[in-house]
C-alpha cells in the first residue's frame, strides 16, 4: 500500500516490533513466535539488512516472504498504519470504513513498469461466509474470500452458479488443536502426547474438506511445500500413523498410568474462535 510519496521503510523497526522489544507495541501481535530464533538484525545499507539467527532455520526465508509480514515505514506509528497504511506497494490507500468496505486506487509511481493492471480495488467487508457467497452468484462482487470458503461451500456456489470458477488450490492455511501448557492439566507432557494420539486426523480432513486436504506440520506439505514435512518423517509424530487403534491403545495405557480411565474422565474447556466462518462453517 502506498500513499503516492517517499516511503521510508524499516526492517530493524519492524523486527523490533515483531518480537516485543520496541518501545511502541503491536495491539495485536500473533507472529511474535515465528522470531524466536532472531538474534538481531542490522542495516549495510538502504538496500541490505542481515538478519542474525541462534541457529540454521531455511524456512526463516519463507517467513520473510509471507503475506503477512510487511515492513513498516519509518516515521509512522503502529497506531496509525491500522486505520491508514502506507507504503511501497501497487495500490495507495483511499478509504477504511470499519465492518463494512476498504478502498484502494492504482499507484503511478509503483516499481514495476505496467503495474498494478486494476485501477483500484474495493473490498467489501462481510462476516458471513454465505452471505458473501450469495453476494458472488448475484454479480455483487467480482470474487469472494479465498480462504473462508471450504470444499462444500464451492459445491454450493457451482450449484448456484455452473459458470463460477471455483478452483480447490493448496494453502498453508492450517487447522489446528492447540493445547494451554501454562495449565497444570496439560502441562504434562505425557498427556498432551496421549491427547494428539487419539485424534483421528484422517477422518478430521476427510470430513472437514471433503477428502481433498492433505496433512502437514507447521509449513505446507510437500509436494507444494518447499520446506513442508516429508510424508514419511510426519508418520513418526504422536498420532500422526495412521494405524489409529494402535494410537489409541497407547493414549489409553498412558492416562491410565496418569490415574484416568472410565472413572475419572479427563475434563477440559475448549474454544474456539469467534468468528462467523468458524460459527456458521457445514461439513456436510
Amino acid at each position: 500500500m502506498s500513499n503516492g510519496t517517499t516511503v521510508s521503510l524499516s526492517p530493524q523497526k519492524t523486527l523490533c516490533l515483531l518480537t516485543g522489544k520496541a518501545s511502541e507495541k503491536l495491539r495485536i501481535n500473533p507472529r511474535k513466535a515465528w522470531y524466536r530464533n532472531l538474534e538481531g538484525v542490522t542495516a549495510n545499507s538502504d538496500y541490505e539488512v542481515t538478519f542474525r539467527l541462534k541457529r540454521p532455520q531455511p524456512s526463516f526465508i519463507a517467513l520473510l516472504a509471507s503475506g503477512f509480514s510487511p515492513v513498516y515505514p519509518c516515521h509512522v506509528p503502529p497506531r496509525d498504519m491500522r486505520t491508514h497504511p502506507i507504503g511501497t506497494g501497487p495500490f495507495k490507500f483511499v478509504e477504511f470504513k470499519p465492518n463494512e468496505v476498504i478502498r484502494v486506487t492504482r499507484n503511478p509511481d509503483y516499481g514495476k513498469e505496467g503495474r498494478p493492471y486494476l485501477d483500484g480495488i474495493e473490498y467489501r467487508i462481510i462476516k458471513n461466509p454465505s452471505t458473501g457467497i450469495l453476494s458472488f452468484v448475484a454479480g455483487q462482487v467480482d470474487m469472494t474470500s479465498p480462504y473462508f470458503l471450504q470444499a462444500p461451500l464451492l459445491k454450493d456456489v457451482q450449484s448456484q452458479d455452473p459458470q463460477a470458477t471455483c478452483v480447490l488450490v493448496p494453502s498453508n492455511v492450517n487447522r489446528n488443536v492447540m493445547m494451554n501448557r501454562e495449565t497444570p492439566l496439560f502441562g504434562n507432557p505425557e498427556l498432551r502426547r496421549a491427547v494428539a494420539l487419539t485424534i483421528d486426523r484422517k477422518a478430521f480432513v476427510d470430513t472437514l474438506t471433503l477428502r481433498k486436504g492433505d496433512f502437514g506440520g507447521a509449513m505446507l506439505p510437500p509436494p507444494e511445500g518447499v520446506w513442508g514435512m516429508p510424508p514419511e518423517m510426519l508418520k513418526a509424530l504422536p498420532g500422526y500413523d495412521p494405524d489409529v487403534p494402535k494410537n489409541r491403545a497407547e493414549a489409553r495405557t498412558t492416562m491410565e498410568k496418569l490415574g484416568y480411565g472410565p472413572d475419572k474422565r479427563l475434563k477440559v474447556t475448549v474454544s474456539t474462535r469467534n468468528i462467523p466462518p468458524f460459527r456458521t462453517r457445514r461439513y456436510c
